[in-house]
């Protein structure tokens, strides 16, 4: 069935809709599949689902796989955001695997004015509960509503990026892989406007739109338990499954074998197009690609403290010349 054909049923229906947006490109199409398929098997008849994939270039074949997911209350499109890209591509910053594919969050308010509120997604999750129940959490007038960060928070070197660099507390500062957001609100604070801005000013290259979403929503974020964002650390073992496991950093069990919530990963990968495709990545993945794993780590570690260190010196020099003029 057609995604129009869908939209056509939902306007009849009148059921609450819950909008959730991913953002991909060709690469990460087989982990978007995964998650697509958890959200799908966990949804609740009582809401539509309108999944909008954001996109620059996909290929058709892709398209049509992702397409074919939709189901009885779940509908699936398209949105392109080349033209949105067009004015500041030239300014994004990027490295290792991040692709232009995590700044288009920024476009989510203006490119959907008919929504006041949507769940915005990665690709490299699974959700084990109703993405609803996380859609309707209670916002106020926050612009967000997201987990703690626990890399950021765990992990000294980022922690004090954060706060020295960002000026955002470890214990504040949130992961933007599971938002929701008061698209009402941030439309009124003109929040892609801001982001432009703040693009020309200052870089942020640590975690990149992560670091600008924060520094943006700085003191009106709703903190939401950490079930509905867990880092398979190994060691941090939520009591019973989280509602949302998020395989972030090197926490891949398309790559890795033995990654914590690795089961549920497999258990809707399963059923997916690509499950074949994923186990032969894993199989596949060689001892260099995990050692530049492991480099590029330690890299953003290295970056993180250099930061740090850059920061302590703009500071230095900052009271030098306060201390010269008085």
């Amino acid at each position: 069935m057609k995604t129009n054909q869908f939209c056509g049923e939902i306007k009849q229906r009148k059921r609450e809709i819950v909008p959730v947006f991913f953002a991909v490109d060709d690469r990460y199409v087989p982990y978007l599949s995964v998650a697509l398929r958890s959200l799908i098997d966990n949804c609740s008849l009582k809401y539509d689902y309108r999944v909008c994939i954001l996109i620059e270039d996909l290929s058709e074949e892709n398209r049509d796989l992702l397409a074919e997911m939709a189901c009885e209350n779940v509908s699936i499109e398209f949105v392109g955001v080349t033209e949105r890209l067009r004015s500041i591509c030239a300014r994004l910053h990027l490295r290792d695997y991040y692709t232009k594919a995590t700044y288009y969050r920024f476009f989510i308010p203006e490119l959907f004015p008919m929504y006041g509120k949507g769940l915005y997604l990665d690709c490299d999750i699974v959700l084990t509960a109703d993405a609803a129940q996380l859609y309707r959490c209670p916002m106020g007038k926050n612009l967000v509503a997201a987990v703690n960060d626990e890399i950021i928070s765990d992990i000294e070197a980022f922690a004090q990026y954060s706060e020295q660099v960002l000026g955002i507390s470890r214990h504040e500062y949130f992961n933007a892989g599971i938002l929701v957001m008061n698209l009402e609100e941030m439309r009124r604070v003109r929040i892609e406007e801001q982001f432009a801005r703040l693009l020309g000013e200052r870089t942020y290259s640590v975690a990149q739109d992560q670091d600008y979403l924060n520094k943006l929503c700085a003191g009106r974020v709703y903190h939401l338990s950490v079930r509905w964002n867990k880092t398979p650390i190994p060691g941090t073992e939520w009591r019973g499954r989280p509602k949302i496991a998020h395989f972030k950093i090197n926490y891949k069990p398309w790559r890795y074998v033995g990654v914590l919530y690795e089961e549920l990963f497999w258990k809707y990968a399963e059923h997916t197009p690509f499950y074949q495709q994923l186990l032969e990545e894993r199989a596949n993945y060689t001892e260099e690609e995990r050692a530049r794993d492991r480099g590029q780590y330690e890299s953003l570690v290295a970056l993180a403290e250099d930061e740090v260190e850059k920061a302590h010196e703009e500071q230095l020099t900052t009271c030098k010349l306060a201390l010269a003029e008085g």
